[in-house]
């Protein structure tokens, strides 16, 4: 069984956590998936977080804990639990003195992951027998018939007023809780200092930038856990797989996969997880799978994957192409790249690049307009993408001289896809590119930029430029299309 990599130290004190954990069985039911209105049955560890989280001093009877931060892989049912433990907070019996009227905001970054937490809560009120019987569950809050009492759904993207009194606060996936959102999150507990023996619980995958809020909580929460802090009200539990094992050699893949992730072997399928680490960024897998943090700004692709796609590129006029044009007003490079299916399976790939510098700073669209009618008649050209952005009126002209231009915007929507796409394609060895050296500074300096929906490239903090590596990834995705497919006019 997995352990955590740091734990709250053992201050022999006693909990109330068997009577929460009998609680949350006896009145909890499963939200969607394959156990749906089935009664929750808590996991080993899952009750063990319960029985830190309820800890109170002997002589006071106060909570030992006002703040807790839970860091565990992808899939272990971490949000699901911080909702029980809510509706708890919101329905139990009063363990440390009068509830008063309880008022249990459930908050995430997005809407829809604020849903997800918000959505197990209702899903409980609404299906179990008995909670069912003392709540009114709603689409965005939860109503405590016949006495005061709420819990209600918040995103962080919408931001909140100040002057709420919370007494309990479930705050889900904090790693993505960056720029403004922070100030929610600093809000809605500045709101509990107000309210006695309050409880405030983040549940996060790890992030990739310590300078944020779940960052800054990560590090803390391991000087207090080492005696380096002395905060006894800060709880913090992380699970994951230390940085020891080559995760090439597969049976150290499966252990690190075993000991991150608590919940192996029971619900969540280990071949799964191990099947996963072939299938996404090795960045993403450490995160999501292992409960590693990782650097924002590290390479998109693993070492030697895109030297291992150089080879011959020839584009033959009768079989489909596909363009996509990543267009700049100044200081970036402009970029047109194309691809094409080969007889072996993979994706031709071949890059033009124009520099605004070498041309006194301003970008001569013309040019790009005109190599993209001459490649219209050289090849097949089934479709052009393009962000309407920068690229309309030039896009207008072109499409009324007859070239197949689509719009592809290049917001988080249709990027993150793309960028994902791509990833798979190259590190399949699906791709073949002719080692232009220009595409290839391009590729190896994209890093990865996390948005709500999932990771995207960008910059970076380089100052190098991308935008042959942006108009690959739209000209790959676009390569995706079969090859009987006709043409489509937008495709966002």
């Amino acid at each position: 069984m997995a352990r955590p990599l740091s734990a709250p130290r053992n201050l022999g004190w006693p909990s109330h956590g068997k009577l929460v954990c009998t609680w949350i069985q006896r009145h909890c039911v499963y939200g969607e998936g394959d156990y749906f209105g089935a009664p929750v049955r808590l996991q080993r560890w899952q009750k063990q977080l319960i029985y830190w989280l309820y800890e109170y001093n002997p002589i006071t009877g106060q909570r030992r804990f006002r703040e807790a931060l839970i860091e565990v892989p992808k899939g272990q049912g971490k949000t699901p639990l911080n909702g029980w433990v809510q509706l708890f907070e919101l329905l139990g019996p009063p363990l440390f003195g009068p509830k008063g009227s309880p008022l249990v905001p459930v908050a995430a970054a997005s809407f829809e992951q604020a849903d997800l937490l918000f959505g197990d809560m209702k899903h409980s009120c609404r299906e179990s027998p008995t909670l069912r019987e003392f709540t009114e569950a709603y689409d965005t809050e939860i109503l405590v018939k016949g006495g005061p009492g709420r819990a209600y759904r918040v995103a962080a993207v919408a931001g909140t007023n100040d002057g709420q009194r919370p007494s309990s606060l479930g705050a889900d996936e904090i790693h993505e809780w960056v720029g403004n959102k922070e100030r929610v999150h600093l809000v809605l507990v500045n709101g509990m200092s107000k309210r006695a023996n309050s409880i405030v619980v983040n549940t996060t995958t790890p992030g990739s930038d310590l300078e944020t809020l779940a960052g800054r909580k990560h590090l803390y929460g391991y000087r207090v856990n080492a005696g380096e802090v002395d905060d006894p009200r800060f709880m913090f539990v992380h699970y994951g797989a230390a940085d020891i094992y080559d995760l090439t050699d597969e049976s150290q893949l499966l252990a690190a996969v075993l000991a991150a992730n608590p919940a192996a072997g029971t619900f969540l399928r280990t071949d799964d997880v191990v099947a996963r680490f072939y299938q996404i960024p090795e960045f993403e897998y450490r995160r999501y799978h292992l409960g590693q943090w990782t650097r924002s700004d590290e390479s998109w692709l693993p070492p030697g994957a895109w030297e291992a796609c150089t080879g011959t590129v020839h584009l033959d006029p009768q079989r489909p192409a596909y363009a996509a044009v990543d267009m700049a007003l100044k200081h970036d490079h402009v970029a047109v790249v194309l691809t094409q299916h080969q007889p072996d399976g993979r994706v031709a790939v071949q890059a033009k690049v124009w520099d605004p510098a070498k041309s006194g700073g301003t970008v001569d669209t013309h040019a790009v307009e005109n190599y993209l009618r001459e490649q219209h008649r050289l090849l097949n050209l089934q479709t052009v993408a393009y962000d309407p952005a920068y690229f309309q009126r030039s896009a207008e002209v072109l499409l009324d001289e007859g070239l197949p231009m689509a719009e592809f915007s290049q917001g988080a929507a249709s990027m993150v896809p793309a960028c994902q796409d791509a990833y798979r394609l190259i590190t399949g060895g699906l791709v073949v590119h002719g080692d232009d050296p220009v595409l290839t500074d391009h590729v190896l300096a994209a890093a990865v930029r996390e948005t709500d929906s999932g990771w995207r490239l960008s910059k970076g903090r380089s100052k190098r430029k991308i935008d042959a590596c942006i108009a690959m990834v739209m000209a790959l995705f676009l390569s995706g299309v079969p090859v009987e497919a006709p043409a489509v006019p937008n495709l966002w």
